[in-house]
């Protein structure tokens, strides 16, 4: 999803440990060409996100969206 960006929801902190909850970090593509989030196999969404120079899939609804032009908390 070009140009947005997502931190982590409180609630679930204990599940992503790599995560910080202050942070937002840019969210990816999954594949070139693909600025959708997708679904996984259970058909939740998912978005990945750029966590230092790896990549980390999260369910979408554990996140919090922003227009990465929107300055950040």
């Amino acid at each position: 999803m070009a140009g947005v960006k997502a931190r982590l929801r409180p609630e679930f902190r204990l599940k992503y440990p790599a995560l910080s909850l202050t942070a937002w970090y840019e969210v990816e593509p999954l594949f070139p060409g693909l600025t959708d989030r997708r679904l996984n196999f259970f058909g939740q969404r998912v978005a990945r996100l750029r966590v230092g120079d790896e990549h980390l899939e999260v369910l979408a609804e554990h996140l919090e969206f922003q227009d990465a032009a929107t300055p950040a908390e």
